[in-house]
């Protein structure tokens, strides 16, 4: 087998590669997959019995939702509460 023909293959893999990890990466951060996340995020696996067993869960899992929400509105310069102006600093 002539050398450029392995060059030629080695560079078509490391293309390949290179495209399918950054296809999962983006994919991944859209949250349709769990690619390079070490778990999936707790919430919602077990249910009615993990909010029986462990009720502070729940909280914790909404707790974390509503930071992520404040976080992504200040973020976006929305107001923290609908039809209130934001406060100027001074």
């Amino acid at each position: 087998m002539p050398w450029y023909l392995i060059l030629g293959v080695v560079v078509v893999l490391g293309i390949v590669a290179l495209t399918t990890h950054l296809l999962l990466a983006r994919v991944n951060k859209r949250g349709w997959v769990y690619y390079r996340t070490p778990t999936a995020p707790k919430g919602s696996s077990a249910g009615l019995l993990e909010e029986i067993y462990q009720p502070a869960s729940a909280h914790v899992v909404d707790q974390h939702a509503l930071e992520d929400s404040l976080k992504d509105q200040s973020e976006s310069g929305d107001p923290e509460t609908p039809g209130r102006p934001p406060l100027a600093d001074s």
